[in-house]
């Protein structure tokens, strides 16, 4: 192959080369609603105690350690619908059944703020560690239980820590899920060819706040950042998928991101982002909705 490109022109040789950067930039652009340049998901994991249980089945552990995930929905979601309300744009929050259950006028007050509630497993359990009857078990209790707290069937997927099983996404398929928002192989939402139809809201560690915040109890060896700093790597990424047209999914945890200082940084973020025209901020099912009307 190489030795027939070489004998190829220089000048058509030139034309290959820009049409394949063509198709590589269009990859990264999406044909969205208007004068819409850049689409922005703002999402939260509401993991609540789940993150520290040492074992999901006693659900017990180190109190102090389990406090850290009951500030989430206590203490931090209050201040983060707060914020969303200053800034009238709606989040999507991905929110174990077991959390839904034991903080249920949490859920209520998210949903009555017009945000969006989807699925996350049951005690975030990642289905890598679940057989396929386990994992058919926690897709009908997790639907069960969001639809009886929230009032409406969740629409979209993501699995705990992102670490879903070869047949997680036909599962969600199956039970009626219109996205997932798991992978990490695009910039910008992609339908899957199999299963056939489901929308991938793709996301990134770079966007999560996760590696920047958590800390590691068990090691110490995990540095935590500061708000400033991830401001600055959350604005490059920004601006990068706004110049190439394209998306931005936040993936936030109430627990982490709801610290003072660092809420005080996502209220500055989003008001930077809210400075550049043509910018959606949506819902996750919204994009994915999206994304199957210009599919079809």
């Amino acid at each position: 192959m190489n030795f027939l490109i070489a004998k190829l022109p220089n000048k058509i040789i030139k034309l290959l080369v820009t049409f394949v950067l063509m198709i590589a930039l269009d990859a990264n652009a999406v044909e969205w609603l208007g004068e819409v340049q850049l689409a922005v998901n703002i999402t939260f994991d509401l993991d609540a105690e789940t993150l520290w249980w040492d074992n999901p089945d006693t659900m017990v552990g180190n109190p102090s350690s389990l406090s850290q995930g009951n500030y989430g929905p206590m203490v931090a979601v209050p201040k983060i619908l707060a914020l969303l309300s200053k800034h009238n744009v709606q989040a999507t929050f991905f929110i174990p059944s077991w959390v839904a259950e034991e903080y249920p006028d949490t859920v209520l007050a998210i949903v009555a703020d017009g945000h969006e509630i989807a699925a996350h497993g049951v005690k975030h359990i990642p289905p890598v560690q679940l057989t396929p009857s386990e994992e058919l078990n926690v897709f009908a209790e997790s639907i069960r239980a969001l639809t009886d707290i929230s009032g409406k069937k969740p629409l979209g997927y993501r699995a705990p820590a992102w670490a879903f099983s070869d047949v997680t996404l036909k599962i969600a398929a199956e039970h009626g899920f219109i996205y997932s928002s798991n992978m990490m192989n695009s910039d910008v939402p992609y339908v899957h060819a199999e299963p056939a139809g489901l929308v991938e809201l793709p996301v990134s560690w770079i966007l999560d706040d996760a590696p920047y915040f958590w800390f590691d109890e068990g090691s110490w060896n995990k540095k935590i950042h500061s708000a400033a700093s991830v401001k600055e790597i959350w604005q490059e990424e920004f601006s990068a998928a706004y110049e190439a047209r394209g998306y931005l999914d936040l993936t936030m945890h109430p627990q982490i991101i709801g610290r003072p200082a660092r809420l005080k940084m996502l209220d500055d973020y989003i008001s930077w982002m809210k400075g550049f025209d043509n910018v959606w901020f949506a819902t996750c099912s919204e994009v994915a909705e999206h994304m199957q009307k210009i599919h079809d």
